[in-house]
């Protein structure tokens, strides 16, 4: 995070640079400080500066909340484009350490899809040996690190979740996106991808990467979708910003 003016506006500049030549439609945000939507309306206020007055909105604040924690994900989209159905709305299933939040869009077609935008429990901040969510590379011998067990946790619940919202959407169309802090053949992803979900990077570049560390690259970030909405994606690759 920025620690003064300076070094906030640098941040967002950049930001809005990557966020602009992306151009999509509608974009899962990670790591948006948790105080309402004043950080995510300072970022689009931003990106409209740069694009065009009204490009983009955001969603509402669900009023189920966005958790405790210091950072929640958020959704922007252009509503030139897309229609929100209905207010944004999160998972407060205490299983998660940042609710996942969903929207449901309409199109122009009449068609309606969810976006659930996620950011699962992180690998760090192990707990102590003997924990079954202790390092699995020193315990358990998996190697999915830390937390592995409780992602899973957080896996299973989005499915529940994704469920109810495809329900009240009256459309299986959704797409996952975001932080799964999972790479592509860990359990977490497996969960989701043994039940339906369909891996878009996977679909298109089996050797795609969005993180690099200590010199291995894999990808934590995913897109996952639904199978109806899976035959219709002809496209899905990594962004290497700071490649």
């Amino acid at each position: 995070g920025a620690s003064n003016l300076e070094e906030f506006l640098r941040q967002r500049a950049k930001i809005v640079e990557a966020m602009a030549a992306i151009d999509a439609d509608a974009l899962g945000l990670m790591e948006i400080q948790n105080n309402g939507n004043v950080a995510t309306q300072n970022l689009v206020d931003a990106l409209n500066a740069r694009m065009g007055a009204n490009t983009y909105r955001t969603t509402s604040v669900p009023a189920e909340g966005t958790g405790t924690d210091a950072i929640r994900v958020a959704v922007i989209y252009k509503p030139a484009k897309l229609t929100a159905v209905g207010p944004a709305v999160s998972d407060a299933d205490p299983v998660n350490n940042r609710p996942t939040l969903a929207q449901t869009f309409g199109l122009a077609s009449g068609e309606r899809f969810t976006l659930f935008v996620n950011h699962l429990k992180s690998k760090g901040s192990c707990p102590a040996a003997g924990d079954a969510d202790a390092a699995g590379n020193t315990d358990s011998g998996d190697g999915q690190g830390c937390w592995n067990a409780q992602r899973v946790q957080q896996a299973q619940r989005l499915a529940m979740f994704v469920a109810q919202r495809q329900v009240a959407a009256g459309s299986n169309d959704a797409l996952l996106v975001g932080d799964f802090n999972a790479y592509a053949q860990e359990d977490p992803i497996f969960q989701l991808t043994s039940n339906g979900f369909v891996d878009q990077i996977g679909r298109f570049n089996a050797s795609g990467y969005s993180y690099v560390f200590d010199d291995a690259a894999g990808r934590l970030d995913h897109a996952l979708a639904s199978g109806t909405l899976s035959a219709r994606v002809n496209r899905a690759v990594h962004c290497h910003l700071h490649a």
